[in-house]
């Protein structure tokens, strides 16, 4: 089936270049700019090419290009022939195999140069592979297509919708990565919905820094420019420098990146970096949130509103702040786009106005469901409706709230706490640079709030000082009953915090690890300052060191029958009681003792 020209990104772009055919359409640093009539050729020879192998419409080409700019010229040329399905490029072999396998991909790009992963993958599943030649003498993402290796999966690959323009991977921080296929008609209703409310015209120019094998690094950063008839100016690499220096050179007028790129923004700005904001409207922050200083701090540094929102890969754009005039409400991530909003509780039912529940979505922007996966898919929809899986709430002007993430919910005793809010008191602390909260299970309570935090630079914060003042923000039963100081918080592409990489990292403090006396050592890990508070439990003193000697501070043959016990129940591994008083005399020495026999 074809879709119609109302819903098609070939056709869109098509009618823009027609009407604009000597504008540019794309551009990078030293390299000349690709215009509308030769991204239209482009459309056209890659049509035909791909059309000479048997690739058409509802096959998947998959890629994992290397190159930003090619792969931005790839996401506008290639789905008029195909379902593009751009990969993230650092991966490994095995990944890419279990990638191309469920995506039924008929052909794979291949770098020209260099055997990437994906190469190799696309030959173990024999499947076609095309390599994509960067032509340097001519405009940016200029790139020729080659034939290398014509299998059967020519003739014998699935064929999908041909409505599909793209197939993503979530991130999948909670798992194996989910694959979403997007369609032309979603992108459009994202693009055109987005495009109003950004009032965006012919001559917005978005400066692309997020990697274009996220969703957002496609959609809002991309598509939003080109399907409303604007421009990219693709740097090479997601850097916050040179985007400060695009700012000040060239004509962007908008930029919408990732937290973490705003936050190194901000850094930059503090050290006094110049910021000349030139043609810039508006700077979007994608992939999480930034503290209201943190947004006063950009909007003051470039003279621009810093706006925010809620997308997902599923579901596109689900609701956007507005651009002043219109007001914007401390805290919220804007009214629906394109999209009814609902907030649903844990017995299925619509909350009143303020309560907090599941944000759940649907409209023209929102997927149809997961790629070969109709368990999961009837799971994420309920009687139609999109279950984003993020927790929020609405005002009475329809405004929403975000809480935190269903699955991130710490569960304590039947109190249910959002990570997001420990997080944001956490970081007002003075010195705390970030911080990311989580549950790991207890024996009563079900789970316990912990939380991981970066120091600011030279703060001498200790880890009573940081609870003390957590309490006095948080109260007793939501601040975090340990930390542990960490060099970063472990965080995916898109900015997401890995919680569960953290919770399984501290996680083998299990049951009463959570109740033992807190340590404060900054060259503790968090597994030597679990045991050093074991330590501490059974020996009956305040606090144990990572490197003091068992015997020396007056323990006994008993209590290290205790403490292998102890070990034994909270981290299922057997230290003969000898150790105690040999390889295993210290927290550390015990700790790494602890870690081998756990990996084995």
């Amino acid at each position: 089936m074809s879709a119609s020209t109302a819903d098609d990104i070939t056709a869109t772009l098509l009618a823009h270049a027609a009407g604009r055919p000597g504008a540019p359409v794309l551009s990078a640093p030293t390299r000349a700019p690709m215009t509308w009539g030769t991204l239209a050729q482009r459309i056209r020879d890659a049509r035909g090419r791909l059309a000479s192998w048997g690739i058409e419409r509802g096959d998947v080409l998959a890629a994992a290009a290397v190159d930003r700019v090619e792969c931005a010229a790839a996401i506008a040329i290639l789905p008029v022939s195909s379902t593009f399905a751009a990969l993230d490029p650092t991966l490994a072999v095995g990944d890419y195999v279990d990638l191309l396998r469920r995506t039924g991909a008929k052909a794979v790009l291949v770098p020209a140069r260099g055997d990437h992963p994906i190469g190799e993958a696309a030959r173990r599943l024999g499947i076609a592979e095309i390599a994509m030649i960067p032509d340097r003498a001519a405009e940016a993402g200029a790139f020729d297509l080659a034939l290398v290796r014509a299998t059967a999966s020519l003739d014998t690959a699935p064929r999908r919708n041909a409505g599909w323009a793209y197939v993503g991977a979530t991130s999948g921080t909670t798992g194996r990565p989910k694959l979403v296929p997007y369609g032309h008609r979603q992108a459009l209703a994202t693009s055109r919905a987005m495009g109003e409310r950004l009032a965006m015209t012919p001559g917005d120019v978005s400066g692309h820094l997020t990697p274009l094998h996220l969703a957002n690094g496609q959609r809002p950063a991309l598509l939003l420019a080109m399907l409303n008839g604007g421009s990219v100016h693709c740097l090479p690499e997601a850097d916050a420098g040179a985007f400060l220096d695009a700012v000040d050179r060239d004509a962007i007028t908008y930029v919408s990146a990732s937290f973490t790129i705003q936050r190194e923004l901000i850094e930059r700005l503090r050290i006094g970096r110049h910021v000349r904001a030139g043609r810039l409207r508006f700077l979007r922050v994608a992939s999480g949130r930034l503290e209201p200083d943190e947004f006063a701090r950009l909007e003051d540094a470039f003279g621009v509103p810093a706006i925010t929102g809620l997308g997902t890969t599923e579901g596109g754009i689900l609701v956007h702040q507005r651009l002043p005039p219109a007001p914007r409400t401390h805290g919220s991530v804007g009214d629906p786009l394109a999209s009814e909003i609902r907030i649903v509780g844990d017995d299925g039912r619509e909350v009143v106005e303020g309560e907090v529940g599941e944000l759940q979505a649907r409209g023209p922007q929102v997927f149809d469901g997961y790629l070969d996966d109709p368990a999961l898919t009837a799971a994420t929809f309920v009687d139609g409706w999109y279950r984003s899986g993020d927790l929020g709430r609405v005002d009475a002007s329809g405004d929403v709230y975000l809480v935190g993430r269903a699955t991130d919910v710490i569960n304590r005793g039947g109190e249910k706490f959002a990570p997001l809010q420990i997080e944001a008191a956490l970081r007002a602390i003075p010195g705390v640079a970030d911080a990311a909260a989580f549950g790991v299970p207890h024996p009563r309570l079900g789970q316990e709030i912990v939380a991981a935090v970066v120091r600011e630079p030279g703060v001498p914060l200790t880890g009573a000082e940081l609870q003390s003042r957590a309490r006095a923000a948080l109260g007793p039963r939501r601040s975090p009953r340990r930390v542990w100081f960490v060099d970063a918080i472990p965080r995916n592409a898109a900015g997401k915090v890995l919680r569960q990489s953290l919770a399984a990292h501290v996680g083998h403090l299990s049951a009463a690890a959570c109740a033992l006396p807190q340590v404060d050592d900054a060259r503790s890990s968090p597994l030597e300052a679990a045991i050093a508070g074991l330590w501490a439990a059974v020996l009956g003193r305040p606090a144990v060191g990572r490197d003091d000697d068992f015997r020396t501070i007056g323990g006994d043959a008993f209590q290290a029958a205790r403490l292998v016990g102890e070990v034994r129940t909270l981290f299922a591994v057997e230290i003969d009681a000898d150790a105690v008083e040999g390889e295993a005399s210290t927290p550390a020495r015990m700790a790494r003792l602890v870690e081998r026999a756990m990996r084995h």
